[in-house]
């Protein structure tokens, strides 16, 4: 099971590239291509945090917004909005603040 699921996820990345080289020559089903590349992103997204691969739901996240069909002002805000928010939670989780346990704290006394 591990073996087959490490298949599929180095071949979805190629062929979302792939894909998306092509959606510019597929003039009028451009919009379509498109939506399937952000789809298949973001199944893939989905299968990363179950697998709890992080930095793999981080790329295909980029990949999906980069090829959703929303207007290139959106997707810059998006992305930016999304990188601000990584890095809060990750200097939150950082910073959080732990517990001394009980009995260590009555050691150094």
């Amino acid at each position: 099971m591990f073996q087959i699921t490490r298949i599929i996820k180095w071949l979805a990345i190629p062929v979302l590239l792939i894909a998306s080289i092509f959606a510019r020559y597929a003039a009028a089903y451009e919009l379509t291509v498109n939506l399937v590349v952000c789809l298949g992103a973001v199944v893939c997204v989905r299968r990363a945090v179950q697998l709890k691969e992080y930095s793999w739901a981080a790329g295909f996240v980029a990949i999906a917004v980069v090829f959703s069909p929303l207007l290139l002002v959106d997707k810059i805000f998006l992305l930016m909005g999304l990188t601000c928010t990584a890095t809060l939670i990750t200097l939150i989780v950082q910073f959080r603040t732990h517990s001394v346990p009980a009995d260590y704290s009555t050691e150094i006394l």
